[in-house]
């Protein structure tokens, strides 16, 4: 799922390519980001390439 957050893609159109609903990719996507210990998309796959996660 962090590669698609790294794309264009919307979140409805990310939910559609994982076969999920709008309201699990949030709960993933919160998930991610409290992980990586922060609160935007961008910064989330910023510091997944500086973490090589990317």
């Amino acid at each position: 799922m962090l590669r698609l957050l790294a794309t264009d893609l919307s979140g409805p159109e990310i939910a559609a390519r994982l076969f999920v609903s709008v309201n699990t990719l949030r709960t993933h996507t919160k998930h991610i980001f409290s992980k990586l210990d922060v609160s935007t998309r961008r910064a989330a796959v910023s510091r997944a390439h500086e973490s090589g996660l990317l």
